[in-house]
């Protein structure tokens, strides 16, 4: 009679081609699917395909990404039409426990007038 120990195969560390990894880290940087995905698809741990990515990045295999991506901006207030009726006027809205207070003052004015609120 063997014992268990002496029938246990022993497990060798695989070995995957580099042309191989090469695709799984492709894959992973799609964007489509996630790096946990595309390794349980290919029968891989992910902790194993994340450690291919960053050997990758730093043996800049990688395509670069740019920390800064510009993108366009409407200016900013030719598009807006100013509503008539509040186009010179100052509103301020104050919450309060039994309501908001709303405050609005022409702001040709707001220079010479003192508002004081006070809850009570």
């Amino acid at each position: 009679m063997t014992s268990s120990s002496t029938e246990r195969e022993i497990r060798r560390r695989r070995r995957y081609a580099p042309e191989f990894k090469a695709k799984i880290v492709a894959a992973c940087l799609q964007g489509n699917a996630s790096i946990a995905q595309v390794a349980l698809q290919h029968g891989l741990n992910t902790n194993l395909v994340q450690t291919w990515i960053r050997k990758a990045k730093r043996q800049s295999q990688l395509p670069a990404v740019p920390d800064f991506v510009p993108l366009p901006v409407p200016s900013a207030t030719a598009d807006l039409p100013a509503p008539p009726s509040t186009a010179g006027e100052i509103c301020i809205e104050l919450p309060s426990a039994r309501g908001t207070i709303t405050l609005r003052t022409p702001a040709s004015e707001l220079a010479t007038s003192r508002l004081i609120t006070r809850e009570g």
